[in-house]
């Protein structure tokens, strides 16, 4: 098993139109998950240049128009360009679109049902309701982006199969992260929100998550790294997403075996 496994940041809002110099410059493999249909289209268009990152396709429930823009067609064609979706969810801190989320939200894990994707959730003011759709539709390969549930929604999260993502911010949430098994535990940035606190705040520079969390788990900072990759290729493999990985990306899940 390789022990120089680049940082992994499993959430990120990345600027479409960024050089592909920049993104390799980042050292590190970053999922991009994106706000709208038209974003993500943008971004897969550019996916064969873009090594080590995973672009995403997205419908984000805080985003209005990106709810009303949402074609489940559209979607469909997308998802089948990548492994990734993100962002998705539902987001209580906008009561008057909670309807309009729902449907999208509901109409995305019905084709997720049919085709997994490693599936990252946003669930602000809303983590009740999240879980409860995800009871309604379970799907495979659930991510639940900065997680903030109760204790007992965390562990009904737990039994559903959820994987967590932690970044800077929500790993201050120890009632939380306690609940959270190591080997469900992945590490993200969610650039430019999530990380604002962290020492150069940039899309892929995890290394104040992991510390956080090794200190936790009583393990190194390269042992929580090790984990979190062998963690992500288990869902890879779980969710059947392997083959739609970039090369690079597939290969260093390879190597965790």
């Amino acid at each position: 098993m390789s022990t120089n496994w680049p940082p992994l940041d499993t959430h990120a809002h990345i600027d479409v139109s960024i050089d592909p110099r920049e993104l390799l410059n980042l050292r590190a493999v970053v999922f991009a998950a994106n706000r709208s249909l038209q974003q993500s289209q943008q971004s897969l268009d550019r996916q064969h240049r873009d090594l080590l990152t995973v672009w995403g396709v997205g419908v984000h429930p805080g985003v209005k128009t990106a709810l009303e823009g949402f074609d489940p067609a559209t979607f469909h064609a997308l998802m089948q360009r990548t492994a990734y979706v993100g962002e998705i969810g539902l987001d209580g801190r906008t009561k008057s679109r909670l309807p309009l989320q729902r449907d999208v939200f509901a109409a995305i894990l019905q084709h997720l049902q049919q085709h997994p994707r490693l599936t990252s959730i946003h669930s602000q003011g809303a983590t009740a309701e999240v879980i409860d759709e995800l009871e309604r539709t379970p799907i495979q390969g659930v991510i639940l982006h900065w997680w903030l549930g109760e204790p007992a929604l965390t562990k009904r999260a737990v039994e559903l199969g959820a994987y967590f993502s932690i970044n800077a911010s929500s790993v201050r949430r120890t009632e939380v992260i306690d609940l959270i098994p190591l080997d469900r535990l992945l590490v993200e940035t969610d650039h430019p929100d999530g990380n604002r606190s962290a020492h150069q705040p940039r899309p892929g520079n995890v290394s104040d998550v992991e510390s956080a969390l090794a200190r936790k788990h009583h393990v190194t900072p390269s042992v929580l790294r090790a984990t979190t990759w062998k963690n992500l290729a288990t869902l890879a493999h779980v969710s059947g997403t392997r083959p739609l990985l970039p090369p690079r990306v597939g290969a260093i899940l390879d190597s965790t075996q």
